[in-house]
């Protein structure tokens, strides 16, 4: 019996689909779909615009699509409409860590990992996509 091998992955095939927050400061998810429309990741977020602050609540990305540049997008696809605001994160992993460093060099945000944000950012999120490695 001979197994094919799956064609490699295919950053150029991924569709970025966005779901609004439904309530203020709500949760807000950018999902990341293959080829064939299947989930490779997600990135949550939540707004405060009354504060112009903003948290990332996480960032994953299925194995075999990490470094290829997909996490970057989603993140330049949820800051780049606010350049001015403050926005954190949740506490990071090492490979986190050192995405949030390139990314804060890149865009001039600090992406504060577990600072505290605006009080109406309070409510822990609920109901964004499976898993990949949590950065």
């Amino acid at each position: 019996m001979k197994f094919r091998r799956r064609p490699p992955p295919c950053p150029q095939a991924v569709t970025y689909r966005c779901a609004p927050a439904t309530v203020a400061a709500g949760c807000q998810v950018i999902t990341l779909l293959d080829g064939d429309g299947r989930n490779i990741g997600h990135l949550a977020f939540r707004m405060c615009h009354p504060c112009a602050t903003a948290h990332v609540d996480t960032i994953a990305i299925a194995g075999p699509w990490q470094r290829m540049g997909l996490g970057r997008e989603a993140l330049h696809r949820a800051t780049d409409p606010w350049p001015g605001y403050a926005w954190t994160t949740s506490r990071q992993s090492a490979d986190g860590r050192k995405f949030f460093a390139v990314m804060a060099e890149e865009t001039g945000m600090d992406f504060v990992p577990g600072a505290a944000g605006c009080p109406h950012i309070t409510a822990p999120p609920r109901g964004f996509g499976p898993g990949g490695a949590l950065l």
